[in-house]
């Protein structure tokens, strides 16, 4: 009896099919997390550092010798203005800036020549620990620059007499100091985290939303026109969303999490986050039927390494970096970020959910008016008497 039980159950097709996304859970995420994290340590250097020279020409040479020596991307061209702003963005990552009368300073045998460094907080922890440790190392090349060519041309330029010259820049391996600036500091590791769990939670929930939607509408199918029920799904998201962006963000600042984000943005964004969620989510099973779900395993893994919760999008591979773009989860961590630490990119990250969301909208309905509706059932009346 127990084994027609158990050839019963294996022949169900729900069976079947929960086998199936067992396995393709472990599929999905072994390809897509370890071809992603596969030698990110080796790209470390595709970080962006904005150097600002503000010592004029003066300053210039040691600057390109800078930019050319570092094992990061550089920006020379930026204005301070300019490099603040893609700072506050995470389009660079630290800010190095050589200010007025730093050759001088270099140069006079006085006060120690100062460096600026500005490290932006608000990104994941692997790029904010490889800049601290990258300006403990322009600190110690500009200090070896120091002794270089550059400062040679410097000294002779102010026309030092020689034996002064020749002292100055022996000494000149210890003229050069740092100053670090930190913007939007973290002093809650909970906060660099919130972005990691509001994704998971929100995508995760949105792919069980729309599994079990897709169930409760293939059931309704004979009895109800294929655009009511499409109507019917939106309303329901969007109420689910709104209850549960409410209920997340009350839980969040009650233990908390927030002690930055105001309560009616953070929960609006959230709302933002999770709607768009359950229509990218669910445009997978319009278009695919049950088998969606199992497209929603890939995109859950997908979106998790792409975003840029836990490593800086810079050092994944071109393919991750390019289609993180046009999924949810990418400018999610973005704004929550920005409302939970610090920054200025929230418009566009809600911009850009909003267009996913309208876009995931769009090819629903393309889907659903190229399915043909199944016909309806005529229920059987009593015969005459």
């Amino acid at each position: 009896m127990s084994d027609s039980i158990l050839l019963k159950l294996f022949r169900n097709p729900l069976v079947i099919i929960g086998m199936i996304t067992a396995v393709l859970f472990q599929v999905f995420f072994s390809l897509i997390w370890i071809t992603g994290y596969d030698h990110v340590s080796d790209r470390v250097d595709r970080l962006k550092i904005a150097i600002v020279n503000e010592d004029g020409t003066a300053s210039a040479e040691i600057a390109a010798k800078i930019a050319s020596a570092l094992s990061f991307r550089t920006e020379t061209s930026l204005t301070r203005e300019q490099a603040e702003d893609a700072l506050e963005k995470r389009d660079v990552r630290m800010i190095v800036t050589l200010p007025a009368g730093f050759a001088s300073a270099l140069a006079g045998g006085g006060q120690p020549a100062s460096v600026r460094y500005e490290i932006n907080q608000s990104n994941p922890q692997m790029a904010t620990g490889a800049m601290q440790t990258a300006a403990q190392r322009i600190t110690a090349a500009l200090n070896e620059q120091a002794r270089g060519t550059a400062v040679s041309q410097t000294l002779r330029a102010l026309r030092l007499p020689q034996a002064q010259a020749e002292a100055v820049q022996t000494s000149a391996q210890t003229r050069v100091t740092a100053e670090m600036q930190t913007v939007h500091p973290v002093d809650n590791f909970v906060q660099t985290m919130i972005p990691l769990m509001v994704v998971t939670a929100s995508y995760t929930g949105a792919m069980l939303l729309a599994m079990n939607l897709n169930k409760a509408a293939a059931g309704l199918a004979f009895s109800t026109g294929k655009w009511k029920l499409l109507g019917a799904r939106y309303v329901l998201m969007a109420f689910t969303a709104l209850i549960a962006s409410l209920i997340g963000t009350a839980m969040n600042t009650a233990l908390g999490a927030l002690p930055m984000a105001s309560f009616l943005p953070f929960w609006m964004f959230e709302f933002l986050i999770l709607l768009a969620c359950m229509i990218v989510a669910q445009l997978g099973l319009l278009l695919l039927g049950e088998m969606g779900a199992w497209l929603n395993i890939a995109l859950l893994s997908l979106q998790m390494l792409s975003s840029g919760a836990t490593i800086p999008r810079d050092v994944l591979p071109p393919f991750y970096h390019a289609v993180g773009r046009f999924f949810p989860a990418y400018h999610a961590v973005n704004g929550i970020m920005d409302l939970v630490i610090g920054g200025s990119g929230l418009a566009r990250s809600a911009g850009m959910l909003a267009l996913i969301g309208a876009a995931g909208i769009a090819l629903s309905l393309f889907a659903t008016a190229l399915r043909r509706a199944p016909g309806r059932r005529v229920e059987p009346t009593s015969a005459a008497v």
